[in-house]
């Protein structure tokens, strides 16, 4: 088995959506529904399965290279329902539908990557060019889509020699070299992959990128930008020899440079001054499956084991600063099909582990998870039906020898029905729970050291989350013209979440919290496609709301998520078949965000255009050639999703957010041979 992506139906990647009804988001879900666009740009890019509570938007390596992603905003830039915040990988943070990536499962080859080093900053990195695709799915999910998906999770997939050899091919190279013009950077990657026996491969991958400090909109420098990327990587794949499958992958991702203290504010000589950092991941993992042919028997296992790391040193004092988080845990499920073929029963059962140990000092936290799920799907005529419920076992032991400790169920079940003439309706319901929480690396020493009080609450409770969806989609062809396509999709999301677990700190005293009341994040997204012959258009839309139980928006609270305003995105690509070309047009804007609690500032609005091409000469089939501007007109602006430090603060340091990058142009160069 080479794939366990189930079978997906084509859709677009830009997934926008509405919440509140407005004359103007009415009407463009008219004239979508008159003109609904089709397969476009992201048709290749992002795919919904028949679960539709597992409904996955997957960015494929194609996407990823047309836009020469360096980071991790480059790899999710046309997936409205998934921000990324920061400007530099260093400071990166991913949203999805408004909460944090603390709050998600993310893993690489089903290696957890859950690490919190610091509020302030990244806690994972990958290479984007050794991706095979990046899989989304919003909201708690499937039982067997992993532990602690409070907002849904993130599955980074690799890539194996074997989708990179060409038929016929026993060995094979790539050389790829590149340019930004905003950060005058460079970077270069060598990958080298064979066939070493019968359906075993091997594939060693390097690459390295060097950067300044970024120009913004208008031609400043932004201090404290630049810095040097590295990536390491090895991976053996042996495929369907036999029943067996095997998959065994090693790689090391480190970002080092003279950042700030909070890289994703401005530097300051008083309270963010320069740090020579260096932010590194190891990662191992090892998948194996077993399929004999038995409708009975589909094994799938995997173990990992990841360790996070930060390392800085403070440029004026020479001040040193560690903290790290290693993981280690595995997967072990089988999937049994039974009952008549044409209701395809597919039952899936299995335990999954995983175990965190944050890090800094002498002082370490501990959390594990122990699941055993169940998860069952079937298709009754035109209904797909898709439930089933995990049972959790956890305990985090803090810093001062107290601990949480219990055991919970979450269940979930979804609906999707064909109705027929190109409609379908679903729905669904799922919960999920996460009370193997440390608190972040980097402050697991707080309330520890001598004269220091560390209290945990009496009844601290695990976190918790429910989550609805309800929407329609509908594909077409012929709907203007002959042999033209279309679709139109609508989602309304709401998430419940609950008992999230915080701390703060007061002189000497340091108390661990549940966080009083609901925090909810409530949408619409929706997706209106139209193409004809080469051309494919995609128009999104995405708004929602993100409050706290008193009714009040939730913005940059670090940790645990992000409001922006309404978020637009118009995307027009044409592929040409002679020349092998493709040429596209980018426009994504923020609505400016007004609706504050009375000690926050309104964050302006913003849009930005991008275009793109990509060109295999004719009679060099080995050679691609891609080239961008990226920010068009040179805007000079400030990412809604990364953080914005108000007037009233104390700290000292510049109010508002870092300036994102100016105009960017980029060309590569890539060869295979």
């Amino acid at each position: 088995m080479t794939d366990r992506l189930s079978p997906c139906v084509a859709a677009s990647a830009s997934r926008a959506t509405a919440f509140t009804p407005r004359p103007l988001v009415a009407a463009i879900a008219l004239l979508c529904a008159s003109t609904a666009n089709a397969e476009t740009l992201q048709m290749d890019t992002l795919q919904i399965e028949d679960d539709r509570l597992n409904a996955t938007a997957v960015i494929d390596s194609e996407e990823i290279a047309l836009h020469q992603a360096h980071d991790l905003k480059d790899v999710f830039r046309d997936t409205p329902s998934v921000t990324v915040g920061g400007t530099t990988a260093s400071s990166e943070m991913i949203y999805v539908r408004g909460l944090e990536d603390t709050n998600l499962n993310i893993s690489v080859d089903g290696a957890s990557q859950n690490g919190y080093l610091f509020h302030h900053s990244s806690s994972f990195n990958i290479e984007p060019e050794l991706l095979k695709r990046a899989e989304v799915q919003a909201g708690p999910g499937a039982a067997d889509n992993g532990p602690n998906a409070l907002g849904g999770s993130i599955k980074f997939v690799t890539k194996d020699a074997q989708d990179l050899l060409e038929p016929g091919e026993t060995f094979g190279g790539m050389v790829k070299g590149s340019t930004e013009s905003a950060a005058d950077a460079v970077k270069g990657t060598l990958s080298v992959y064979g066939e070493v026996a019968p359906n075993a491969g091997l594939l060693f991958s390097t690459s390295a990128r060097n950067s300044d400090d970024y120009r913004t909109g208008g031609g400043d420098e932004e201090e404290g930008t630049g810095g040097h990327q590295r990536s390491y990587f090895g991976k053996f794949s042996l495929l369907d020899q036999g029943a067996h499958s095997l998959r065994i992958s090693a790689e090391h991702n480190e970002d080092s440079g003279i950042y700030c203290t909070r890289p994703n504010m401005e530097c300051q000589p008083f309270n963010n001054e320069k740090v020579d950092t260096e932010l590194s991941r190891d990662t191992y993992t090892a998948n194996y499956d077993y399929e004999p042919g038995s409708r009975l028997v589909d094994v799938h296992t995997n173990v990992f084991h990841t360790r996070t790391e930060l390392d800085r040193t403070t440029v004026s004092t020479g001040d040193e600063l560690n903290a790290d988080v290693e993981s280690y845990g595995g997967d072990l499920n089988n999937t049994f099909r039974f009952g008549p073929e044409d209701m395809n029963n597919r039952l899936t059962l299995g335990s999954d582990y995983v175990y965190d140990e944050s890090s800094t000092g002498s002082f370490d936290e501990k959390a594990r998870n122990l699941a055993l799920y169940a998860q069952h799907r079937m298709t009754l005529g035109a209904v797909d039906l898709s439930f089933g419920a995990r049972v959790d076992d956890y305990k985090t032991e803090y810093a001062n020898g107290e601990t949480l400790d219990d055991t919970d169920v979450s269940p979930n079940a979804s609906l999707n029905w064909r109705v027929g003439g190109g409609v379908e309706l679903f729905t669904g319901y799922s919960t999920a729970v996460r009370g193997n929480k440390g608190r972040e690396a980097i402050l697991a020493d707080d309330g520890v050291g001598v004269g220091e009080t560390l209290t945990v609450e009496p009844g601290l409770e695990a976190e918790t989350s429910r989550s609805t969806e309800v929407g329609a989609r509908w594909k077409g062809n012929d709907l203007l013209t002959q042999r033209d396509r279309a679709g139109l999709e609508v989602t309304y999301f709401d998430t419940h979440f609950d008992n999230y677990i915080t701390d703060e700190t007061v002189g000497s005293e340091t108390t661990i919290y549940n966080m009083e009341g609901i925090v909810t994040s409530k949408g619409v997204e929706a997706r209106a496609t139209y193409g004809i012959g080469g051309w494919d258009m995609t128009l999104g839309y995405l708004t929602m709301d993100l409050e706290d139980n008193q009714g009040e928006t939730v913005v940059d609270d670090m940790g645990l998520g992000n409001q922006t305003g309404d978020r637009w995105s118009l995307d027009n690509r044409y592929t040409f078949v002679d020349p092998q070309m493709t040429i596209g047009w980018t426009v994504t804007a923020y609505e400016r965000l007004t609706d504050l609690p009375d000690d926050q500032s309104e964050r302006a609005g913003y849009a930005t255009h991008d275009v793109y091409a990509s060109w295999v000469p004719r009679d060099m089939q080995d050679l691609t050639l891609t080239a961008g501007i990226y920010n068009l007109f040179d805007k000079e602006y400030t990412d809604q999703n990364t953080y914005f430090l108000e007037p009233n603060s104390a700290r000292g340091i510049t109010t508002g957010a870092i300036t994102s990058p100016g105009r960017d142009v980029r060309l590569s160069v890539a060869y295979r041979f």
